[in-house]
């Protein structure tokens, strides 16, 4: 055996690999680095809401927690489950949402959205508003402008 006068060095299958397991590792802190940098995507806000619906009178959805909402930024929409006008999904007009509070254009907890019950609901051809009938439930959705995802939703039921 001689092991004072050897002068390799190391093999090259372990060259290989100690430079592949080297690599890898520098992959995973770059790729960790990268991945914890800022965005300029902006979060969702975040709010929970109640709906109370009064036939041919008005929608009314509470701001019940949670961020507050601009309303030059979102889009309300309301949807009909059931009923004669099942599956009826209509975007609520900007300038029909008539804020509830403070009256700055922010709903914050406690403040409430208006709709006029002839400006919550499509209308057909013929000019018939098609709405649900007392009894009959409503969706309300709240969308980001632009979004594809309501970020608050709740149901109620129309009342007399």
């Amino acid at each position: 055996m001689r092991f004072a006068g050897d002068k390799r060095g190391v093999s090259p299958v372990i060259g290989v690999m100690l430079m592949l397991v080297a690599t890898v590792i520098l992959a995973a802190v770059v790729s960790s680095y990268a991945g914890s940098l800022p965005s300029d995507e902006s979060k969702a806000p975040q709010l929970s809401i109640s709906a109370e619906a009064k036939k041919d009178s008005y929608v009314l959805v509470k701001h019940e927690g949670g961020d507050p909402i601009n309303l030059d930024r979102v889009e309300v929409r309301t949807f009909i489950p059931e009923g004669t006008y099942a599956d009826m999904s209509y975007e609520i007009p900007q300038t029909a949402l008539e804020e509830v509070g403070n009256g700055n254009g922010v709903i914050e907890t406690g403040e409430s959205i208006k709709i006029n019950w002839n400006d919550a609901f499509a209308t057909s051809n013929w000019g018939s508003l098609m709405a649900p009938n007392a009894g009959e439930k409503v969706t309300v959705e709240i969308y980001e402008k632009g979004g594809d995802k309501p970020i608050a939703k709740t149901t109620t039921v129309v009342r007399p």
